[in-house]
C-alpha cells in the first residue's frame, strides 16, 4: 500500500517508476543507514555522558553546552528520520502508518533546521569568545542553554507554517523512501522563496562567514600576541562547520540543478533519482561526524575514551578466565606480596617457640 494523504498524490509515490528494482542496492543503502544509527547512538550518547557526568571536555562552557545540544539533536535525527527511513527501504514501502508518516515529515524539517541553527550558534559563539574575550567569557551555562533553547524554538517556526498552510499535504516518496511535504498549495508559490532564504540560505551563510571570520581572527591573534593560541576549540568548531557544509552541498546542488535539468520523465533521469538519493544520504554525515571530530581534536575527550577502553578490556579479561592476559597475570608472582609474606612472622610459629622457652632468643628477630 502506498502511503498518501486523502487528497494529495505525489508523482514520486509511483513505486513502478521510482522504486529501487535491485534488492542488493536497497540493502546496501539500508546498511549505510544502519551504520549511521549505530554511530549516532553510541557516539552522541558517549558525548552526552562524557560532557555532563565526567566533565571530559576541557573547552569553554558555552561551547560545551552547544555540543551537548547538537548531540541530543543528532540522536533525535537518528530516531525520527534515519530509523524510519531504513525501515521503509528494507520493507520497500512505508509500513509505519499514517501518524508516523506525518510525524516523520514534520520532525525532519524541524530537527535538520535545529541542527543548522545550533552549528551557526557554535561558530558565532567561538568567534565572539576570540574577538571579545573579556566581555563574552562571563557568559554562564544557564545563558548558554537559553541561547540553545532559542534555536530549538526558532526552528519550530517552519513546521508550524507547514501545519497552518496545509497539514495534509504529505505523501510517501519512493524516490527517497521517505514521507515528504508536498508544498502543493498556491500560497507556497509566494511563501516558499521567503522560507528558503530565511531558514536555509541565511543560517548556512552565517556558518560559512563566521567560520572564515574565526580563522582570520585567530591568525590576527597569533600575529600580534607572543603567547601561543589554544587551537583546540577553534579546530573543533571549524571542522564541525566544514562537515556540515560539505554534507549539505550535494543537496544544494540538486535543488539548483533541478531548475536546469528539465526532462519529461524524471524517473528515467539519473540526476532526479540516483543523484538525489546520494545527496540525501550525504545529509547524514553531519549526524555521525561529531563523535569522530571531538575524538580527533579534543585531547581531554580522547583521554576519557582511552581510559574507558582500558576499563572495558580489564572487564573482558576478568570474564574470560582462560584468556592469555589473565593466565599471564596468574603465572607472574606479585613481588610485593611475596616480600610481605616472607617478612611477616608466622603467629602460630611464634607461639610454639614461646612454649619451648625460646621467646627471649627470638624476640629480637620477630620484633615482639
Amino acid at each position: 500500500m502506498i502511503m498518501t494523504t486523502n487528497q494529495y498524490y505525489d508523482e514520486y509515490s509511483n513505486k513502478t517508476a521510482y522504486g529501487i528494482k535491485s534488492d542488493a542496492v536497497r540493502y546496501t543503502w539500508a546498511g549505510y543507514y544502519l551504520f549511521v544509527i549505530a554511530s549516532s547512538v553510541i557516539g552522541d550518547t558517549t558525548i552526552l555522558i562524557a560532557s555532563i557526568k565526567y566533565k571530559a571536555f576541557k573547552l569553554h562552557r558555552v561551547i560545551i553546552v552547544v555540543i551537548q545540544h547538537i548531540a541530543f539533536c543528532d540522536l533525535m535525527v537518528s530516531a525520527t528520520y534515519v530509523l524510519p527511513k531504513m525501515v521503509s527501504i528494507i520493507s520497500d514501502k512505508w509500513v509505519l502508518g499514517n501518524f508516523f508518516c506525518y510525524l516523520y515529515s514534520y520532525t525532519t524539517y524541524y530537527s535538520n533546521l535545529t541542527s543548522s541553527l545550533l552549528i551557526c550558534t557554535m561558530t558565532t559563539c567561538k568567534l565572539l569568545l576570540l574577538k571579545y574575550p573579556l566581555q563574552f567569557r562571563t557568559v554562564t551555562r544557564k545563558k548558554a542553554h537559553l541561547i540553545c533553547v532559542a534555536c530549538w524554538l526558532a526552528a519550530f517556526t517552519f513546521p508550524l507554517i507547514q501545519l497552518l498552510v496545509d497539514k495534509d499535504d504529505i505523501s510517501f516518496s519512493y524516490r527517497g523512501y521517505q514521507c515528504e511535504y508536498g508544498f502543493s498549495s498556491e500560497v507556497w508559490h509566494y511563501l516558499r522563496p521567503f522560507v528558503a532564504v530565511l531558514f536555509g540560505f541565511i543560517p548556512t551563510s552565517l556558518v560559512v562567514l563566521t567560520t572564515l571570520w574565526l580563522l582570520i581572527e585567530a591568525r590576527k591573534v597569533v600575529s600580534r600576541s607572543r603567547e601561543s593560541l589554544k587551537w583546540q576549540g577553534i579546530v573543533t568548531t571549524v571542522l564541525t562547520a566544514t562537515v556540515f557544509c560539505l554534507s549539505d552541498l550535494p543537496y544544494v546542488v540538486y535543488h539548483v540543478g533541478e531548475s536546469i535539468v528539465r526532462v519529461a520523465d524524471k524517473s528515467s533521469s539519473s540526476f532526479h533519482t540516483t543523484y538525489f538519493r546520494v545527496a540525501i544520504s550525504f545529509l547524514s554525515l553531519n549526524t555521525i561526524s561529531n563523535f569522530y571530530i571531538y575524538n580527533l581534536t579534543v585531547s581531554s575527550f580522547r583521554r576519557f575514551l582511552w581510559s574507558r577502553m582500558q576499563l572495558l578490556v580489564q572487564f573482558l579479561c576478568r570474564t574470560r578466565p582462560n584468556s592469555p592476559v589473565v593466565n599471564r597475570a596468574r603465572s607472574t608472582p606479585n613481588i610485593a606480596v611475596v616480600y610481605r609474606a616472607r617478612s611477616t612472622p608466622n603467629i602460630h610459629e611464634v607461639g610454639r617457640r614461646r612454649q619451648r622457652g625460646l621467646h627471649k632468643q627470638n624476640s629480637i628477630y620477630c620484633g615482639v
